[in-house]
């Protein structure tokens, strides 16, 4: 039987992650698949191909939708980010799922002097380096 202490960090934990979710969500919105489909045009695959080749992050709430965070598509073209697939393909290979990188992406990171990476998409140099130096490693 848990303890109280146990009980209580793990509603805790459970807080903090619906709060940066929601945060997320507010920030950059999280897409449906049809969402997907409409901003990336007619001539790119589905959302679901996407995020299985690894082009774009799919994330599965916990009622079993896969969402995807905007953040991750040109606001012009609508296009998918291409250095969402180098980061995913690197957190893959690190053994990383979707909703870790999806943390990842939106939290201050100290090998970029605080910046998150979703803030530096376009300095890939900057953001590779950070990429290798945290996803490289499961703890």
């Amino acid at each position: 039987m848990p303890s109280l202490g146990e009980i209580h960090t793990g509603e805790m934990n459970r807080r903090v992650a619906r709060g940066r979710w929601a945060s997320i969500a507010a920030e950059f919105g999280m897409l449906t698949g049809p969402e997907v489909d409409s901003k990336v045009g007619p001539n790119s695959p589905p959302a679901g191909c996407l995020a299985a080749k690894r082009q774009i992050l799919g994330v599965v709430t916990r009622a079993g939708r896969v969402l995807y965070p905007g953040f991750q598509f040109d606001p012009e073209s609508g296009r998918a980010r291409p250095m969402i697939a180098v980061i995913a393909s690197i957190g893959l290979a690190g053994g990383w799922k979707d909703r870790h990188l999806l943390q990842w992406f939106c939290s201050p990171n100290g090998y970029l002097s605080g910046d998150r990476p979703v803030d530096v998409l376009d300095d890939p140099d900057r953001l590779i380096f950070a990429a290798h130096s945290d996803l490289d490693l499961v703890w």
